[in-house]
């Protein structure tokens, strides 16, 4: 059951270490500081806009929660905090939620959190590849 698979997600970056073994490099990058004493740190503005939607940093907040009813409580809190900060929020895969209609609040919540928030939707290529792709991509935009 995909419901059970999304809290398996859950439970998998709660209870295991999930760290990436490999390093980035960026620990052979070394920066020459350049002290900028004339420059006025309020007066740097990385706001932007994205579909329609400014947002206060080019950041959004990419999550895989949803889609089971334990995480629904992560997606507000997500989103309560992508609100304060004024930063977007991708929900996690929708698939769940187009299959089993009593999920849909599990994404649905980031919505009620604010209407000015920028909410990404996200489903797969499989849901995108059926017949009723119009339909599914409509459905998770309305969540």
């Amino acid at each position: 059951m995909i419901s059970d698979r999304k809290l398996s997600h859950i439970l998998i970056c709660r209870d295991l270490d999930v760290s990436f073994k490999k390093g980035t490099h960026l620990d052979d990058v070394e920066l020459i500081h350049c002290a900028l004493p004339e420059l006025n740190l309020e007066e740097i503005d990385l706001s932007t806009n994205l579909f329609g939607k400014k947002i206060s940093a080019p950041i959004i907040i990419s999550s895989m929660t949803g889609g089971h009813p334990e995480t629904k409580k992560i997606n507000e809190r997500l989103a309560k905090a992508a609100d304060k900060l004024g930063i977007g929020i991708c929900v996690g895969s929708q698939r769940a939620a187009l299959e089993d209609h009593s999920l849909r609040d599990t994404f649905g919540v980031v919505r009620e959190i604010s209407k000015d928030l920028l909410v990404i939707a996200n489903i797969g290529a499989a849901q995108l590849l059926s017949p009723k792709a119009k339909e599914y991509a409509e459905e998770a935009i309305s969540m």
